[in-house]
């Protein structure tokens, strides 16, 4: 498998999670919050959450994959 495409799977599997449990919990809290608003929370947890964990995970994990 080619690896840009491994490490994009990857990110994938761990981004998708934690958009389904934060619609998730919007869900079950009965917040009637509008699409925009949503995507506003959601951006402010997830794009921290990517760029200072989830990528450098992913990067350590694939970082002898192929050589």
């Amino acid at each position: 498998m080619n690896k840009q495409l491994l490490h994009v799977f990857c990110i994938w599997a761990f981004v998708y999670p934690i958009v389904t449990t934060f619609l998730f919990v919007i869900q079950r809290l009965d917040l009637s919050f509008s699409l925009e608003l949503k995507s506003l929370i959601m951006t402010v947890i997830l794009v921290p959450l990517m760029f200072f964990y989830i990528v450098p995970l992913v990067n350590r994990l694939l970082s002898n994959y192929g050589d």
